[in-house]
């Protein structure tokens, strides 16, 4: 068993160790690192911990007590890679340093915790990703409300929101897995949700519950938040995840410019599972960018454009106002493609400047950092230039917000060195001709040995003493030796210092400036550097407004022309959006798959008209691998990036505005979450039909295949009567299956029609046309995608026989008893066969008794299935046991 800190009485350490216990007690909950001379030092329980993470060998050392602490510790200038690690697993840590100077300590080095370091509040570039926000998020629940704010420290983003609706908390765990916090804040309330804390300890994120005064409504008063008096619940989200950033930080974090209230009613709703479907920023299968939607459409030239394009992909517009207004900017970059690619290639390399305002803001801003700054800044008169071709109202209000900061530039160019240090300890920061003191100490390092040199030539020449000369030792440092015959031409100015048998040793106060220039001019030069480098912060800091306003300015820049780029190179066309419920793409195009194609073959362009009216749900058949998933993506893809304001993938698009994309598409376990495959799906359906709106677009892929025929059969046929009813939902929605008999809804509801992809035969093997047809497919060709897939000829062979046997036996097609459907004309029955009505209750009673899974021919099986089944209906019937 190891020593920890529970089991020591601070009273019987050491003052070192009773310092780290003090520190420790004020940060229970974080690892501290406890700074000694050039390493960061674990101990106790910390150092049992961090050994383990970060596979460092345990020691100890003495503390006073008879057991020794266990200790561990990481070089303090590599301690950015151990720090990475113990952040992503979800570690705090506290980092205690030295706040003043041993050299000058008397007795105890004085520590203190000078900043704490959470998976949330990482602003050092090695620990981000620089493609993606680091979200912090805070979230207030009262009831069934929640308040949800959200901050990445590193760029001085800042989101709130309320949900408040009858759906509060779908909608909250929605924008949770948008935001993908990595660290949360949560009251009380909150702390106890099952569905939170079922997520918290699948994914492993860090949280801390703050007590109730951190999200009081007084709280967001004092940090001076402005809110109506309906607005109860952003505000205290908000307030808390400030007050965690100032004790955390131990400042104020002034990169936090602007704090943004938002509705979620101004968003296109993506739900999980439908950000999950589309791939929209990650694939299903291996989690990878490459082959998601946000790899395909990527062109941006900046770390900062590259993050601000996913946000806008994963929070599409629903004001036609604002999608029109970002269109119109990318349709001006489109036509001017000289400007375009001049533009892109100023933006090209170009530093992260809006995480570089955040460590301004911060104070943790490093020479280059600043020699990076500088080159940005030289290349925004160009970007200015070069927007004032454009006469588009979006692109002159960029350039107009893009600041030139001349004097700023002016400024670091005159001071910094060409080629600065990473550290600001290291000196050589500044030019020369930047600070006369700076270039006298480096000048009295570089040159020390010629000072002393030309003033012994100086006094030799002063005194007439021929043999004087200059010497050092350690103890005297700097002196003048002259020698006994010469003593009686010693000027009065000389001092001495000690006395030889042939010579006598002299200081002059001239000489020992020297000496103080010459041995202490390198720490002194690096000192006043330290001291020069920090005033120039604070003057950049000064500018942060202006900094940012470029940041952002230069993030859309690099957002729009990406969009640009992409619909020019891959002949993407301007889409009419609308306020209707239209939705017409002609000659469309899966924005991925064609990319992933490459030389294996062209993609097939396919149309879709959905007016809304007589064209609202489409069910589309056709075998497995002819491109109805394909397809179904496709749709929703062309309509989210209309929505975010960029051209589409297609020949031409109309789309009325959709509020929310729902999908239903794939089969997946939860085995985590105790869900089975059609638990899962029929939990997405709950939510899509609870959730969805005559505004939505609804993906649906194989409703009811998790189960058996009947049921599943029996679902789909109830969905696609609900979705497709103005009375009850009336949205647009595609549909594909594999269930023929929903092919006689296109034929009898009102606003469903039929589609299929289309396949031919060719000397006895099909051949996937992959383009849509009006109308239903006539046959699912399951034998022929099995053979392609590489089944065993034996199987594919008796799996013929089978099939034809079925045929010739009239089993092949399921007749199963047909529920009455509901239309706007009242009830219809839509299941003919007199089958439901002459049934014997003797056969009723045969059939409920048989063990249909014993019999063996598989005729008899298929027919038993299909008579069990309706044996079971009408007893429903019959009984009066309602209707199915």
């Amino acid at each position: 068993m190891h020593l920890t800190f529970d089991q020591v009485d601070k009273t019987r350490v050491t003052p070192m160790m009773r310092q780290l216990i003090e520190e420790k007690e004020k940060y229970p909950d974080c690892l501290i690192f406890f700074r000694l001379g050039d390493f960061y030092e674990l101990f106790f329980d910390d150092a049992l911990v961090a050994s383990r993470e970060l596979e460092l060998a345990l020691t100890g050392r003495d503390c006073g007590l008879e057991e020794r602490a266990p200790m561990c510790g990481v070089p303090h200038h590599a301690a950015g890679n151990y720090l990475k690690r113990l952040l992503a697993r979800g570690y705090k840590v506290a980092i205690c340093d030295q706040v003043e100077d041993p050299a000058q300590a008397k007795g105890l080095v004085d520590r203190q915790v000078v900043r704490v370091l959470t998976p949330g509040t990482q602003i050092d570039p090695d620990l981000l990703d620089a493609m993606t926000y680091r979200y912090l998020c805070a979230v207030c629940q009262t009831g069934a409300a929640f308040g949800l704010a959200a901050c990445d420290l590193s760029s001085g983003r800042f989101e709130t929101t309320e949900m408040i609706s009858s759906q509060a908390e779908e909608q909250l765990f929605d924008e949770l897995s948008r935001l993908k916090p990595v660290e949360y804040l949560v009251n009380e309330s909150f702390a106890t949700n099952k569905r939170f804390l079922d997520l918290a300890n699948r994914s492993q994120v860090t949280f801390t519950i703050l007590g109730e005064s951190a999200f009081s409504l007084e709280n967001a008063r004092q940090k001076s938040l402005s809110f109506g008096a309906s607005q109860r619940l952003w505000p205290r989200a908000s307030a808390a995840l400030l007050t965690y950033l100032e004790d955390t930080q131990k400042q104020v974090p002034e990169q936090i410019g602007e704090i943004k209230p938002y509705l979620l009613q101004d968003y296109m709703l993506l739900d999980r599972a439908s950000r999950t479907n589309l791939e929209l920023t990650e694939t299903i299968r291996d989690r990878k960018r490459r082959g998601s939607l946000l790899w395909a459409i990527d062109r941006t030239k900046t770390a900062m454009g590259a993050r601000l394009l996913r946000a806008w992909l994963e929070q599409p517009l629903v004001d036609p106002t604002r999608i029109l207004a970002r269109q119109s900017s990318v349709a001006a970059l489109v036509e001017q493609f000289v400007s375009r690619q001049s533009l892109r290639d100023a933006l090209t390399g170009l530093y992260d400047i809006e995480r570089l305002s955040g460590r301004i803001a911060a104070g943790a801003v490093t020479p280059r950092d600043l020699a990076a700054l500088l080159k940005v800044l030289d290349r925004l008169p160009g970007l200015r230039e070069l927007l004032e071709v454009y006469e588009d109202s979006g692109l002159s209000q960029l350039r107009d917000s893009i600041h030139e900061l001349g004097d700023l530039a002016a400024l670091l160019t005159r001071a910094l060195a060409d080629d600065p240090p990473l550290l600001i300890t290291e000196g050589g920061i500044f030019k020369k001709g930047f600070n006369a003191e700076v270039d006298e100490l480096a000048d009295a390092t570089e040159h020390g040995r010629d000072y002393i040199l030309s003033l012994e030539t100086e006094e030799r020449q002063a005194t007439g003493i021929k043999n004087l000369k200059v010497g050092y030792n350690r103890v005297f440092g700097y002196y003048f030796e002259v020698s006994r015959a010469q003593l009686d031409k010693v000027p009065d100015h000389f001092v001495r210092k000690q006395t030889l048998v042939n010579a006598e040793r002299f200081i002059t106060t001239q000489l020992k400036e020297k000496e103080d220039r010459i041995l202490g001019a390198e720490q002194k030069k690096k000192a006043l550097e330290h001291q020069l480098f920090l005033d120039l912060r604070d003057q950049v800091a000064d500018r942060l407004p202006e900094l940012q306003s470029t940041a952002r300015s230069l993030a859309k820049l690099d957002v729009l022309l990406s969009l640009a780029e992409l619909a020019d190179k891959q002949k993407y066309c301007r889409p009419v959006v609308t306020e209707s419920r239209e939705l017409v793409i002609m000659g469309g195009r899966h924005a991925v798959v064609e990319q992933t194609l490459g030389a294996q073959g062209e993609f097939v362009a396919n149309d879709l008209d959905l007016d809304g009216k007589d064209r609202r749900a489409m069910v589309l058949t056709g075998p497995n691998m002819s491109g109805k998933s394909t397809y179904m993506r496709q749709t929703a893809i062309v309509v989210l990036l209309a929505q975010i304001g960029s051209f589409v993938p297609a020949e031409s698009a109309l789309v009325g505005i959709v509020d929310r994309i729902m999908t239903r598409v794939g089969a997946s376990d939860d085995l985590a979450g105790g869900q089975s495959t059609f638990m899962v799906e029929m939990s997405e359906l709950a939510s899509i039909l609870d959730q969805a709106t005559p505004d939505s677009l609804l993906i649906m892929d194989e409703i009811g295949r998790g189960t058996g025929t009947a049921d599943g059969l029996s679902i789909a046929w109830a969905v696609v009567e609900h979705i497709s009813d103005p009375a009850m939902l009336g949205a647009r929605a595609l549909f594909a299956t594999h269930y023929h008999e929903l092919i006689d809804l296109g034929n009898k509801l009102p606003g469903v029609f039929n589609a299929h992809f289309d396949v031919a035969e060719e000397k006895g093997e099909i051949i996937f046309l992959h383009q849509v047809r009006p109308g239903g497919a006539n046959e699912s060709y399951g034998i022929d995608v099995a053979k392609l897939a590489g089944i065993p000829d034996s199987v594919v062979d008796r799996a013929r026989e089978l099939m034809a046997h079925l045929e010739a036996s009239g089993q092949n097609k399921r007749r199963i008893v047909r529920q009455r459907s509901r239309t706007m004309d009242g009830q219809q029955d839509l299941f003919s066969g007199a089958q439901s009505v002459r049934t014997a209750d003797e056969v009723i009673r045969l059939l409920d008794e048989a063990d249909i899974d014993q019999m063996r021919p598989v005729e008899a099986y298929g027919l038993l299935v299909d008579l069990k089944d309706l044996a079971s209906r009408r007893r429903r019937q019959t009984t009066g046991d309602g209707e199915d």
